[in-house]
């Protein structure tokens, strides 16, 4: 499994929420609009193929950031702690 920062930002409100549930179902929410994933090839295709159906081409952006797990774990915040990620915080729909 690879770790992504999956980031968005999305001009419709309704769209919004699809883009913000479809992530959750993939990882967990480090920001309002930034999600750490921990997914395998397959998800990966499953995660972008459902956004892609959500999104509008021309005004919505989504960000797939790969981290090595050596950046992953180098994560570091100011104010709230961040939580240390673990596959086990992971929730996978098919």
């Amino acid at each position: 499994m690879d770790t992504y920062l999956v980031a968005y930002d999305i001009c419709h409100p309704k769209r919004l929420r699809k883009v913000a549930r479809t992530c959750e179902d993939f990882g967990f929410r480090r920001q309002y609009s930034v999600f750490l994933c921990r997914l395998s090839t397959t998800d990966l295709v499953r995660l972008k193929s459902r956004l892609y159906d959500i999104i509008n081409l021309q005004e919505d952006q989504v960000l797939f950031i790969p981290l090595c797990n050596r950046c992953a774990e180098g994560i570091e915040a100011l104010g709230r702690p961040v939580e240390k990620h673990d596959a086990k915080d992971v929730v996978i729909v098919t």
